[in-house]
C-alpha cells in the first residue's frame, strides 16, 4: 500500500538533506595522499652507491612513484661495486622543474663530480628553492651542504621541512618512508627564515646559474 503523499514528500526531503550532508562531508575531507603521480629524480654520476640507490628506489617504486636517474650524460653510470646503472635523462634535458622531489645517493666519486658541476649544483639548489622534498644518503648529504641546503639537526625535522637524510641513524628503508611522507605533503614553502636567508645569499653567487646562465625558475 502506497504511503500518503505528504509522507513520500517528507522522505524525499530527508533523503535529499542526507545526500547534501554527505556531499558536504566529502568536500570537507582532504584528498588522500597519492604517490603514484609523483616523479622523483635521482641525481647521480659515476661512482654512485648502488646499494643506497636500490634500497630507496625499491620503496619509492613500490608506493607507485616514478623514479628516474638524472645525470651529466645519457649513457649508463658505473657504480662503486662496478655495476652499471642506466640513466633515464640528462639534467640539461630534464631540469628540476620536471620533478616533484630529488634524491641524492652516496658514493664518493659521484658526489665529487656533482660538487664540481655547476649544472648539478643548480639542479639541486633549484629543487630546494621550489619547496620540493629532498633526500640524501651517505656522502650525498655533502652535496646538500655544498649548495646551502640546511641539513636537519634533529631526526624529527624530516617531514616538516621536506629534507630527509640518514645522518641520525635511519635505515635506508626508513629514509625512503620518511621521504615519501615528505613528498605527499607537496611543496614545503614554510621552511624556516634561516633557510630563506640562505637561499637569498646562495642565489647571489655566480656559480649557481649552471652552464646556461639561467637562475632559478
Amino acid at each position: 500500500m502506497r504511503n500518503p503523499p505528504f509522507i513520500d514528500a517528507a522522505m524525499d526531503s530527508s533523503l535529499a538533506a542526507f545526500g547534501m550532508l554527505q556531499a558536504d562531508s566529502m568536500a570537507a575531507e582532504p584528498p588522500s595522499p597519492v604517490l603514484a603521480s609523483r616523479r622523483v629524480a635521482v641525481l647521480a654520476s659515476d661512482g654512485l652507491n648502488e646499494v643506497q640507490l636500490d634500497a630507496v628506489r625499491r620503496v619509492l617504486e613500490s608506493g607507485g612513484a616514478q623514479v628516474n636517474v638524472v645525470s651529466n650524460r645519457a649513457g649508463p653510470l658505473w657504480g662503486e661495486s662496478g655495476r652499471q646503472v642506466p640513466v633515464d635523462h640528462h639534467w640539461l634535458d630534464m631540469p628540476s622543474v620536471m620533478f616533484d622531489a630529488v634524491y641524492v645517493p652516496g658514493g664518493i666519486g659521484s658526489i665529487a663530480i656533482l660538487q664540481e658541476d655547476p649544472d648539478a649544483r643548480h639542479f639541486m639548489r633549484e629543487a630546494y628553492e621550489q619547496g620540493k622534498s629532498v633526500a640524501a644518503t651517505g656522502h650525498g648529504v655533502e652535496l646538500l651542504r655544498e649548495v646551502g641546503v640546511p641539513v636537519p639537526s634533529r631526526a624529527d625535522e624530516h617531514t616538516g621541512n621536506g629534507i630527509v637524510t640518514d645522518l641520525h641513524g635511519l635505515a635506508l628503508e626508513h629514509v625512503a618512508e620518511q621521504f615519501i611522507a615528505a613528498i605527499v605533503k607537496d611543496r614545503h614553502w614554510r621552511r624556516g627564515g634561516e633557510d630563506r636567508n640562505a637561499a637569498t645569499s646562495w642565489s647571489a653567487l655566480p656559480f649557481n646559474h649552471g652552464s646556461e646562465g639561467s637562475g632559478p625558475i
